[in-house]
C-alpha cells in the first residue's frame, strides 16, 4: 500500500477502516502518529499496541484519558524511559510499567516494595530486575510473587533452588519448570 493510500484510509470516516489500518503490521510510523490522536479509543489502543508506533506517538498516548491506552503504552518496548518513569507514578498503570524491560532498575527496585502484589509480580518476571531485588522478592509473603520469581529465566540458581523447596506447591511447581533451576 502506498503512503497516499495509507493516509486516505487514516482519514476515513469509517472507524472500522481506521481500526484495521492501526492493526495492520505494515502501517507506517507516520500514519500511526496521525492515528494516535484519533477520536476512537479503539483506534488509539491499537496504535499504542502497534510495533511500529514511534516513541513520540507513545509519549502523546501516555497522556490519554483512557487507561487501557496507557496500559499498552506502559508495556510497549519503544516507550521512552522518561515516559515510563512518569507512568510509574500512575497507580492504575504502575504494574504495566513494572513489567517493561526498559523501566530503569532504580524504579523497579522502588516498586519492589509496593503494597500491590500485582506490581511485585510484574517486577518479579521483569528480565532486568537485579539479583538482589529478586532475592528479596523470592522471600515475599505472597506465594504468587514467589511463583513469579520462580518463573524468571534470569533468576540465579541459588534462588531457584530455594524456591524449588518452597512451602507452597505452586511455587515449587513453577520453579521446577524453569530451565535455570538446578536439578
Amino acid at each position: 500500500m502506498t503512503h497516499e493510500e495509507e493516509l486516505e484510509l487514516a482519514n476515513s470516516t469509517d472507524e472500522n477502516v481506521r481500526r484495521a489500518l492501526a492493526n495492520n503490521p505494515e502501517t507506517s510510523a507516520e500514519t500511526l502518529n496521525q492515528l494516535s490522536s484519533d477520536d476512537s479509543m479503539f483506534v488509539r489502543v491499537r496504535v499504542a499496541a502497534h510495533a511500529n508506533t514511534s516513541p513520540e506517538a507513545l509519549q502523546i498516548l501516555s497522556k490519554d484519558e483512557c487507561g487501557f491506552v496507557k496500559e499498552f503504552v506502559a508495556e510497549h518496548l519503544s516507550t521512552p524511559v522518561k515516559t515510563l518513569i512518569e507512568l510509574s507514578n500512575d497507580r492504575e498503570i504502575v504494574s504495566w510499567v513494572a513489567g517493561n524491560p526498559n523501566t530503569p532498575v532504580k524504579i523497579l527496585e522502588k516498586l519492589s516494595k509496593d503494597e500491590d502484589e500485582f506490581v511485585r509480580i510484574s517486577i518479579s518476571v521483569n528480565p532486568n530486575i537485579s539479583d538482589q531485588t529478586l532475592d528479596k522478592l523470592s522471600k515475599d509473603e505472597n506465594e504468587n510473587v514467589r511463583a513469579a520469581v520462580a518463573k524468571n529465566i534470569n533468576a540465579p540458581a541459588e534462588i531457584l533452588a530455594r524456591l524449588n523447596k518452597d512451602e507452597n506447591e505452586l511455587v515449587r511447581e513453577v520453579a521446577s519448570e524453569n530451565p535455570s533451576t538446578p536439578v
